[in-house]
């Protein structure tokens, strides 16, 4: 699976080369509604995976509120690389990183996590990894089990044209990187056929001037 992704993986790891090694020392993001989502996923919770991690802030950012087990993959060896030397600066959690993609997941077993997180990956994958990713999230959460989502924007039809965006198929963007471009009916579609939804935000970067849309969920 991970050759499709090559061009992916190859951006990735140019910029986690350059990126800077300090960790969180707050439970606070610096965004309200980001932070209330961490704070829902953690609140309870002991394991958390973080399914493309990079170099590993979210799940840092868990264990300062609460977690105590947390798991990150990535497909990027940069971000992997990354996360473990930051890792050693953090006072709390343990941490495990894998450097991998969808097939990492096949070796964890049934209901043995509390809580995943997907944030910015689902919508940056190919439809048919998306299943197969969403399915072995299920199949991983512990009963009653959270995922928290993180999606880009969706882009209308006329953005694409004036942001002269590459159409693959379908609702498949080439935006520099792979983009799903689902409207949230149609990501709202799929998750209910795995999930309970138990809130939805709309996540706002003011220095971005761009959102993010964000899912609670709870495993049926």
């Amino acid at each position: 699976m991970t050759d499709k992704y090559d061009k992916c993986v190859k951006q990735w790891n140019d910029i986690f080369s350059k990126a800077v090694s300090e960790v969180p020392t707050s439970q606070s993001i610096g965004n309200e509604t980001l932070d209330k989502g961490i704070e829902w996923v953690c609140d309870s919770t002991k394991s958390i995976l973080d399914f493309g991690c990079g170099n590993g802030t979210m799940l840092f950012l868990c264990a300062l509120n609460g977690t105590q087990y947390n798991i990150g993959i990535d497909l990027s060896e940069k971000a992997i690389q990354s996360a473990k030397a930051r890792a050693s600066q953090m006072i709390v959690g343990d941490y495990h990183f894998i450097q991998g993609s969808i097939e990492a997941l096949e070796e964890m077993a049934d209901l043995s996590l509390d809580a995943i997180i997907l944030s910015n990956i689902l919508d940056n994958l190919y439809p048919e990894d998306v299943e197969i990713l969403i399915r072995e999230v299920q199949r991983i959460l512990r009963n009653r089990g959270k995922l928290l989502i993180k999606l880009n924007s969706y882009i209308t039809p006329e953005r694409i044209i004036e942001w002269d965006i590459k159409v693959i198929k379908d609702n498949l963007l080439d935006d520099g990187l792979i983009l799903l471009n689902n409207t949230t009916e149609e990501w709202e579609n799929l998750f209910r056929r795995y999930f309970n939804i138990i809130n939805y935000n709309k996540i706002y970067y003011p220095k971005l001037n761009q959102s993010n849309r964000m899912f609670w969920l709870t495993k049926k």
